[in-house]
């Protein structure tokens, strides 16, 4: 099948961004949205998902994560971990690669790269990859990783959980990689604490999560912070910022210098992820799964590693629940 031209792709963001109200734009806190409008509009209902596949002995479950009693979509969202690796981004890791090494799109010692997909399709592991490549790893004398959100627009709730998320993500990262979080309007004082390092040496600084945002000057601070005048650039460098919308992040950097992430088309991957979360641990390659179980579990998930991620992890804690309650009712394992 011929690969979707650049049209197509830019119609599948455009349709993504109409669909999310303003404020769910931006912020890994608000990508659990759904979970806390689920829980205000259903107030501890249970309702069953749709049965599994058949031949799957009950192995895939596509439960809506937004479904279940209160206590059950906090348990959701408390064991949804980011993935410490995840499969199917050989390709895009060798391009990003080739990118910051080899001058990608443009010949330049400084350069600025954004990487743009739908929630959960895996912009964050895809980084996180790149900051363990020990090509780019001997490239770069200072790494940088950067959580940007915006804790004042945050209600208590929502707060502790993008804190939650953050920390999960930074745990993953290296130890010697320097790791913060920020809102805009900070970024440049954050950027300053570390001024010295990065006058002195090639740095790659990744800035996880830049939102869609419809206020006035959000684009020009940010740019303003990666200038020449506050980001010094005698060594070399790199900035690698990660955005849901492809427009958002052509006003970072630009129009040419963006890798599209795209959903997995490989029901091995997909499975291999769901299996993981399932078991808690990685998975041995020998275990007998029909092409039928796995091409359907990509369907659901839709190729999105997150979405695989968070189904294995319902799966997950439905055993845990088996095990210690053996005579629930089946209509709420399900």
């Amino acid at each position: 099948m011929a690969a979707p031209t650049e049209h197509q792709r830019k119609t599948l963001y455009d349709k993504y961004q109409e669909s999310l109200p303003s404020q769910e734009k931006s912020s890994k806190g608000k990508s659990f949205g759904f979970l806390r409008n689920k829980d205000k509009k259903q107030n501890g209902s249970a309702t069953a998902g749709a049965a599994p596949p058949a031949g799957s002995n009950g192995d895939v479950t596509p439960n809506n994560p937004g479904e279940g009693s209160p206590s059950q979509r906090k348990k959701i969202k408390k064991t949804y971990k980011p993935a410490a690796a995840v499969r199917g981004f050989k390709k895009d890791e060798m391009s990003l690669e080739i990118m910051l090494l080899k001058g990608g799109f443009r010949d330049e010692p400084f350069k600025t790269i954004g990487v743009v997909g739908l929630p959960g399709v895996g912009k964050t592991a895809l980084c996180r990859s790149i900051l363990r490549n020990e090509r780019v790893k001997s490239s770069y004398t200072h790494m940088f990783w950067i959580s940007l959100w915006n804790e004042a627009e945050e209600t208590e709730e929502e707060v502790e959980e993008t804190e939650e998320v953050v920390e999960e993500i930074e745990d993953t990262l290296p130890g010697d990689i320097i790791k913060f979080k920020s809102d805009v309007r900070h970024l440049l004082i954050r950027l300053r604490d570390h001024q010295e390092k990065l006058a002195e040496n090639k740095y790659l600084i990744v800035l996880d999560d830049v939102g869609e945002a419809e206020e006035d000057g959000y684009y020009e601070y940010l740019n303003k912070c990666f200038s020449d005048e506050h980001l010094p650039k005698q060594k070399g460098g790199a900035v690698i910022v990660t955005c849901r919308s492809e427009e958002a992040a052509k006003k970072v950097v630009g129009d040419d210098n963006l890798h599209r992430l795209q959903p997995l088309n490989d029901p091995n991957s997909c499975w291999w992820i769901y299996n993981e979360a399932v078991k808690g641990k990685k998975t041995s390659e020998d275990t007998i799964i029909s092409n039928k179980v796995k091409e359907e579990l990509m369907k659901r998930c839709g190729g999105l590693p997150g979405a695989a991620r968070m189904m294995g992890e319902i799966k997950k804690d439905k055993i845990k629940l088996t095990t210690l309650c053996p005579l629930t009712p089946h209509f709420f394992l399900n």
